[in-house]
This record gives C-alpha cells, sequence and structure tokens, in this order.
C-alpha cells in the first residue's frame, strides 16, 4: 500500500490532477485490454491444440504445478495463456475500479470547485487513489 499527500491551491488544481491521472489509467486499460485480447486468440489456439493431441492420444497434465504462492506476491513460471488472461483480467478489473472512483469523486467536486471559492487543499492518496481530502479556506 503506497500513501502519497500532495498539495493544490485550489480545487480545480486537484480537479485537474484527476483528469490527468484518469487519462493515464485509461490509457493504461487501453493497453492491457488489447493484450488480453491477444492472450485469448492463443489461448484458445492452445486449447485446441491440446484437444487434438487428446483425439490423438496425448495426456494433458495440470498447469498449476508453475505456480507459486508467497506472502505478498504470485509466482508463475512458464504461464499458460490462461494464467496470464486471469492474472490481467483482474489488473483491468481493478484499474476500471479505480477510473470509475476517480470520475465519481470527480463529478462530485466539480460543483464545489465552480463555486470560486478560495481554498487551499491537501489530497491523501492511498494506492494511487484520493481518499481524504484537506479543504482549508484561505
Amino acid at each position: 500500500m503506497t500513501t502519497l499527500i500532495k498539495e493544490f491551491s485550489s480545487i480545480g488544481e486537484f480537479i485537474k490532477d484527476v483528469d490527468s491521472t484518469l487519462a493515464d489509467y485509461r490509457r493504461r486499460l487501453g493497453e492491457l485490454l488489447r493484450r488480453l485480447e491477444d492472450l485469448r486468440v492463443k489461448a484458445e489456439q492452445e486449447k485446441r491444440l491440446k484437444e487434438l493431441l487428446s483425439k490423438l492420444g496425448g495426456s494433458t497434465s495440470g498447469a498449476s504445478a508453475n505456480a507459486i504462492k508467497l506472502k505478498t506476491i504470485n509466482l508463475v513460471m512458464n504461464p499458460s495463456p490462461q494464467q496470464e488472461i486471469s492474472a490481467l483480467e483482474e489488473a483491468v478489473e481493478n484499474l476500471n475500479s479505480k477510473i470509475t472512483t476517480l470520475q465519481a469523486m470527480k463529478k462530485d467536486l466539480e460543483m464545489i470547485a465552480n463555486a470560486e471559492i478560495e481554498v487551499k487543499v491537501s489530497a491523501i492518496y492511498v494506492d494511487g487513489l484520493p481518499k481524504t481530502l484537506f479543504i482549508k479556506i484561505m
């Protein structure tokens, strides 16, 4: 968990920072979705190949033998396309959740920004998302 404090001279400046973060998250999401689609194609090809080999008398072994769960991270050596897809889907869901949260936050704060009250803002970020805003009237 990463925690960070940022200072802003106004709510509008904070919203610009949120916009910048949203743009970055959307770019990352697009990259993840493109990679996910490529992996899905590979997984389908692997599935067809395994089915063909199975019909020819071959056997398939479990893929989880290459996965090791440590306290803070999962290690996967020579991952199957399906293992990569699962991990990427989780990352996509997490990033999409952050985007949704930031969009809702921005919408709520735009009303305050439009009031044109002179304030100073401190934001406490936890894992890339603002969790608390301290607004001080100047």
